[in-house]
């Protein structure tokens, strides 16, 4: 602000119950008002919260603001929200004129049906203002310019498209560019569109429209911005700013001055569908107030409902009363509850009944309560909603528990319940996205049309990240190389409150989360899978989770595992309509086999996979294998990207050798002894079985071996007993410098596992110059180079396993497939791993350049997968190499 200029403020967006038509989104569903708002309230309020003019812009109507003035109020003048059309396609828009009088309102009402005309008579009106300088200065601007009206989803005829914008580009000089419902990152995408026009992009779209532009610097727009408040929550919590000589009233015709001079600016706060819904709430909570038969609506909110509504909407020292009051029902109701089940009598007999035993059980939780003090009143609003859904859920999540004992129909009503009764709770806050995310597309288009560049902002949620397995590991490794490359990357996930203490510890941890990249949402509930010992499912809370990703303004979702996070996660970017990519980390069919032994289950969970992956529009893979496993499964006409990642050959490398190392663990003379070594999760998944009676048969002929397992797991005490008597040595976790020592003085890494899709373990083998043995079924098998950097055995076969450890008992052979592993390793290097994921547009156009095809040459469109993957060293060609 000019030191020598006072500023001052105007809300010029905001409805009250005068505003007549039923294109506002909560109006259409819910066949309410567009606003129950009293015009002498708003005044108040606006100026209570500072504004020094006031002026009401209903929808084609000026009766609320002629209120104010026929009140004989200070400071107020005559504005109009126009519903405008396109006549060559019936485009609906909103173009505020303001500071009109009741004449040139109800001309421009009469002309609003063609755009062109209503802005061609208000310019008239302007260019007569020079007759007299005692008479009212008129503006007008567009309102939300990236917004559909009248509902119409984009690409049906009568939607707002690029043209249109490019059409009020000449039309207009003047734009809202920070509206009160709409979301930080589209008032500002809306600013900057704004402020990249220039003189040349304005004559090409005159040439292209044949449409004259306005004044002498078309190209410079006024902004302005404004709460587009419908329910008396947020009048004047956005504004437009303007400049006055110190000491001087402001007035209407000032304000335009202001305008005309392109010194106006937009302020306050942001809003986005959450502020929507919670008007959407306040209008139904106003209706069941006034009930007025004349404008009933056939929906309302009453009872517990409205009981923690009117914790947010009603202020003053009546609320201390009224939360007395509350309290006293909430006691009369546990009373009841308790006298029902005593008399043997079900809880509840329908989900009316749930809902206010939840509600009344949210108003004796003093937690919950002493969540209201000093907040806005969309956070109260918001706090209640979001308790009350989570409260809902956790009680079906725990009816659903005790089901999974009984039959399957009784879990099935269980899932269905649960679904619908939380889909009915938030129901505001889901049309509320489903509504404002539609405008993705058109802001899409606009991006391309005007050559903005939208920048990338990635969301990664998992169900895993601090387990001791390979996908936690990966993540982690993504995430520092993002940071390493300034890549805008966050990741979420879910956990019980003492997991995330425990974890915080951590430094690293500590940091991610000091700095967002890290976001941690408490879990609901939690449930342990008694077959899969470590893996718990955690239910994150989903509408803090949206609110989350939607105000965070991400541009894609990388969904890294399908549990009840990721699910969250893909329902989210569904309803927000962001692009979304699905990582293929585990081959979880197959554990379910292998921990059941239920074929039926295992081809339900294959069922649920490909689902799962269909419903993303990108599919990361970690091998070429996995991808054509996925399609032979069912997942088809789905792009699949092979997710670009390597091993760290500065980590692990030779000179980590340690003479001596085996020998703090016990080894007795370990430099005569042929060290084979495991690393990984101890689980049955991974094959540790044939593993034990391979090395057995070893073991039993010769006595210069000696097996080192690094790692723990379920499995552990089985496969210790089945190797008891056994040169064997257990270590438990290792990681960081004292993992790449311990895999560097082994000889031999087997892994024989036919359920990873990757795998770390035998890349950081090769990389150390140990020959590896893995099984030919997998992704680690195309890690390696069968008969040059190791052995490539048949899965689940112990002659096979047993055949390769023997051979590599020759010292000459290990030397000769170590030295090859680590040049393997080496000539294979990715310097920027995980561009798949963290830039795969330029990771696909790079990958087609070197890849010539993307399909298999003898499959039809239809049935093959298009996998892409960077060519790299094929393995007969290094194979040919070392033999030359």
């Amino acid at each position: 602000m000019n030191k020598l200029r006072s500023t001052h403020r105007i809300d010029f967006h905001l409805h009250s119950f005068a505003s007549n038509v039923t294109d506002y989104y909560a109006a259409n569903r819910f066949s309410i008002p567009e606003s129950y708002s009293d015009p002498f309230v708003l005044y108040r309020d606006l100026r209570a919260r500072g504004m020094s003019l006031v002026t009401i812009t209903d929808h084609n109507s000026i009766d609320g603001v002629l209120r104010l003035l026929d009140a004989g109020l200070p400071d107020v003048f005559i504005s109009a929200e126009m519903t405008a059309t396109f006549p060559e396609d019936g485009c609906n828009i909103h173009v505020t004129v303001a500071n009109m009088t009741e004449a040139q309102f109800r001309e421009v009402d009469r002309l609003r049906t063609n755009v062109y005309e209503m802005i061609d008579y208000v310019d008239r009106e302007i260019a007569r203002e020079s007759e007299s300088s005692k008479g009212n200065r008129v503006a007008y601007f567009m309102t939300h310019p990236l917004k559909s009206t009248q509902n119409r989803p984009y690409g049906r005829e009568g939607s707002l498209t690029v043209e249109h914008i490019e059409k009020l580009f000449l039309l207009l000089n003047t734009f809202e560019v920070r509206n009160g419902t709409r979301t930080r990152s589209l008032n500002e995408f809306t600013h900057a569109l704004i402020a990249s026009l220039d003189r040349t992009s304005i004559e090409r779209l005159a040439n292209k429209h044949g449409i004259a532009p306005k004044g002498p610097t078309p190209w410079l727009k006024a902004t302005v911005g404004g709460s587009d408040d419908h329910s008396g929550i947020n009048p004047g919590q956005t504004w437009t700013e303007f400049d006055l000589e110190p000491g001087r009233h402001p007035n209407a015709n000032e304000l335009i001055d202001s305008i005309r001079r392109r010194e106006t600016r937009p302020g306050g706060s942001h809003g986005g569908p959450v502020t929507l819904a919670h008007a959407m709430l306040k209008l139904l909570y106003d209706g069941s107030i006034r009930n007025d038969s004349k404008r009933s609506s056939p929906v309302g909110i009453s009872g517990p409902i409205h009981a923690l509504l009117r914790l947010a909407f009603d202020e003053g020292e009546t609320r201390l009363h009224r939360r007395l009051a509350l309290g006293g029902q909430s006691l009369m109701h546990r009373f009841r509850a308790r006298l029902i089940r005593r008399r043997g009598r079900s809880r509840f007999t329908s989900f009316e009944q749930l809902l206010a035993h939840e509600a009344h059980s949210l108003l004796r939780d003093t937690r919950f309560m002493s969540g209201f003090s000093d907040r806005r009143t969309d956070d109260k609003i918001f706090h209640i909603i979001s308790g009350l859904v989570n409260k809902v859920f956790t009680h079906y999540l725990d009816r659903l528990r005790k089901a999974r004992s009984v039959d399957i129909v009784s879990v099935i009503k269980e899932i269905v319940s649960l679904v619908s009764s939380n889909l009915f709770v938030s129901l505001p806050y889901f049309l509320s996205y489903f509504h404002q995310s539609s405008d993705r597309l058109i802001i899409r288009d606009v991006h391309r049309a005007f050559s903005i560049r939208e920048k990338t902002k990635l969301v990664l949620v998992t169900d895993t990240l601090f387990d001791v397995n390979g996908v936690a590991r990966t993540i982690r490794r993504m995430a520092r190389e993002a940071a390493r490359r300034g890549i805008d990357f966050t990741i979420v996930t879910c956990l019980d409150p003492a997991e995330r203490a425990a974890h915080a510890a951590d430094p690293e941890i500590a940091a991610m989360l000091e700095s967002g990249s890290l976001v941690i949402f408490e879990s609901l509930a939690s449930i342990d899978l008694p077959q899969y010992d470590g893996l718990k499912l955690r239910f994150p809370p989903f509408l803090e989770m949206l609110k989350f990703i939607q105000e965070s303004g991400f541009t894609k979702m990388q969904i890294s595992t399908p549990g009840t996070v990721g699910i969250a996660g893909v329902l989210s970017a569904k309803l927000l309509q962001i692009e979304t990519s699905s990582t293929y980390h585990t081959c979880f069919p197959e554990y379910v086999e292998n921990y059941t032994n239920d074929v039926s289950l295992e081809a339900l969970a294959w069922k649920y996979m490909v689902m799962f992956y269909h419903s993303v529009d990108e599919v990361v893979v970690p091998s070429k294998f996995i991808a054509k496993l996925l399609h032979t499964r069912g997942l088809r006409k789905r792009k699949l990207l092979v997710l670009d990642r390597w091993v760290d050959t500065d980590a692990f490398c030779p000179s980590r050798r340690t003479v001596g190392f085996w020998e703090h663990y016990g080894v007795i003379d370990e430099q005569r002894l042929v060290k084979f070594v495991y690393v990984g999760r101890l689980g049955v998944e991974k094959n540790l079985s044939v593993l034990a009676q391979a090395f057995r048969r070893l073991a039993e002929s010769r006595l210069d071996v000696h097996l080192c397992i690094i790692g723990d797991g379920p499995y552990r005490a089985e496969l210790e007993k089945s190797l008891r008597g056994l040169p064997v040595t257990f270590t438990g976790f290792l990681g960081g410098d004292r993992l790449a020592s311990a895999i560097a003085s082994c000889d031999v890494k087997l892994f024989p596992s036919t359920t990873d899709t990757w795998g770390n373990a035998p890349l950081e083998a090769q990389a150390a110059g140990l020959p590896v043995v893995v099984s030919d079924t997998g992704g680690p098998q195309e890690l390696m180079i069968d008969g040059v950097t190791g052995f490539r055995v048949r899965g689940r076969d112990v002659n096979s396993l047993y055949e390769s450890l023997v051979m590599l008992m020759d010292p000459e052979v290990r030397r000769r497939m170590g030295e090859a592993a680590r040049r393997f390793t080496v000539a294979n290097r990715i310097d920027e791993p995980f561009s798949a994921i963290l830039d795969s547009e330029a990771f696909r156009s790079r990958a087609k350049l070197e890849q010539r095809t993307a399909r298999d040459s003898d499959a039809s469109e239809d049935d093959t997968p298009e996998i892409l993957v960077f060519q790299g060293a094929e393995s007969h060609e290094f194979a040919g190499k070392l033999s030359d």
